[in-house]
């Protein structure tokens, strides 16, 4: 029995290790880029789990952000993970507006989903040249805008349902812009 407990922590320390391999860690991300900066970290309740961020440039203009948080917790939530963020960055890599991205997801994640398994996501695009960020929320908290001064209010929602639920769910866009000095904060429930 030890033995085999030995063997199930070995498999699931390896599992954390390539679960936490597909997250950018690298700070800062774009060196070379002034327009933007941006952090990111995650600390998985168990040794493996199914919160997710990803964060890309869509183009030179654009950097594509989101996060996401699976049902369940565990190894189940942790393949389920790499299905939704692979599947995620994939479509928004073609440029899609945030609202016909989540949209194409949700569509692939029904499809191919264990039933009862969803995934809330938030997923935003900002152009780094004029700051205006466009957005989409399927199910996921809303993120806080932080102003210059310190203040931090919740970013209106697009009230979008989580992805996996239902084949053809709709999503909505919505747009901000945000000022030199200003930034987003994104995060799961874990933190609430």
């Amino acid at each position: 029995s030890r033995d085999q407990l030995l063997a199930i922590q070995h498999e699931l320390d390896i599992a954390q290790s390539i679960q936490m391999s597909m997250l950018p860690k690298k700070f800062p991300a774009f060196p070379d880029r002034k327009e933007f900066d941006i952090h990111a970290a995650m600390t998985p309740a168990k040794e493996v789990g199914g919160d997710f961020y990803d964060f890309f440039l869509v183009d030179h203009d654009h950097l594509g952000f989101a996060i996401g948080d699976v049902s369940g917790k565990g190894v189940p939530a942790a393949l389920f993970m790499a299905v939704c963020k692979t599947v995620l960055k994939t479509t928004a890599l073609k440029g899609l507006p945030p609202d016909q991205c989540l949209a194409q997801v949700n569509r692939i994640l029904y499809m191919e989903s264990v039933a009862s398994m969803f995934v809330t996501v938030f997923y935003g695009i900002m152009d780094v040249k004029s700051g205006e960020v466009t957005y989409c929320s399927g199910g996921h908290l809303p993120p806080y805008r932080i102003g210059k001064n310190g203040t931090v209010n919740a970013v209106e929602t697009t009230g979008g349902l989580a992805l996996g639920l239902m084949a053809d769910a709709a999503y909505a866009t919505k747009a901000m812009r945000l000022a030199k000095g200003e930034g987003f904060f994104l995060f799961t429930d874990g933190i609430s």
